[in-house]
């Protein structure tokens, strides 16, 4: 006999739905969102605090302007914050890419890798020597196929 009391719990089996897979075009376009656009936003943030600091230390207009022309260099802190903070959203972006996806994630993730890697050897090409873009390039591959193996646990813990 069912209980008649209205303060007790329900009976029913109450369960979280899964989510449906997303559209993998979607998926990696959102990742690269993330991704390039999260890096970009960063490293100008990094740059306007670097001037701030040089100007706030009393530098000149001049040397501001040749401080930010230099952060391009590797022996610079500005290059290694950005590197970081770079490789940091790229593993943000491959999350998002498998989190959204919801299959595929490891195939998907390889394309956003692909574009991102392309995108990173186009902006950068005449700034660093070739085993300098190399690094980079490959550092950025990994940061973000390791964002997609977190996002595809992430999603098979949901199921």
């Amino acid at each position: 006999m069912k209980s008649q009391n209205p303060y007790a719990a329900p009976d029913a089996r109450l369960a979280d739905t899964i989510a449906a897979p997303g559209s993998p075009i979607k998926a990696v376009l959102i990742g690269l969102g993330v991704d390039i656009g999260g890096s970009v936003v960063a490293t100008l943030i990094l740059a306007i605090a670097y001037g701030m600091f040089l100007a706030a230390s009393g530098a000149s207009q001049e040397e501001i302007a040749a401080a930010s022309r230099g952060g391009t260099t590797t022996d610079s802190w500005l290059f290694y914050a950005s590197s970081l903070v770079g490789c940091a959203f790229s593993v943000l972006g491959g999350y998002v890419c498998a989190r959204i996806a919801r299959r595929s994630e490891y195939t998907l993730g390889a394309i956003l890798a692909a574009i991102s890697a392309a995108f990173g050897l186009w902006s950068s090409m005449d700034q660093y020597q070739v085993g300098i873009l190399a690094s980079l390039t490959l550092a950025s591959i990994g940061a973000v196929i390791w964002g997609v193996r977190l996002g595809h646990a992430a999603n098979r813990r949901v199921r």
